[in-house]
């Protein structure tokens, strides 16, 4: 998970403080309701132990982006990652990068989008 370090203001470039503050970057949950409502699909699928560990059938909630990329959202963690595939008809993952919040899975759909219709409220420019 990338790292953000902050630094103070200091006279001397060359001679950075000792000690650097750290802050990590860290995935926010975001609720079913509002990946329903970006247009995921959910589909269930049949597995008897995960069902009997969690109490309800396993499914995927995913939104593809292209043949090769899509949204992927796991209802345990209520969290998002981009996924990346070799192919359509192997699905071997080639690269995941997580998602850190809602309006980022915005810009995302937003980004890969042919519609007209976007879902993020971009401030129009002049």
């Amino acid at each position: 998970m990338p790292s953000i370090y902050v630094r103070d203001n200091y006279e001397d470039e060359l001679h950075p403080p000792k000690k650097q503050q750290k802050r990590i970057m860290t995935q926010e949950k975001i609720n079913y309701k509002d990946i329903i409502d970006l247009g995921f699909e959910e589909v269930e699928c049949f597995d008897s132990v995960y069902e009997a560990l969690y109490g309800y059938p396993y499914c995927h909630i995913t939104k593809h982006l292209t043949k090769k990329i899509y949204l992927d959202w796991e209802k345990e963690t209520r969290r998002c990652k981009m996924v990346r595939i070799d192919r359509a008809e192997t699905c071997n993952i080639m690269a995941e990068t997580p998602i850190m919040n809602l309006e980022q899975v915005k810009t995302l759909i937003d980004f890969f989008s042919d519609e007209e219709k976007k879902v993020s409220n971009y401030p129009d420019l002049a």
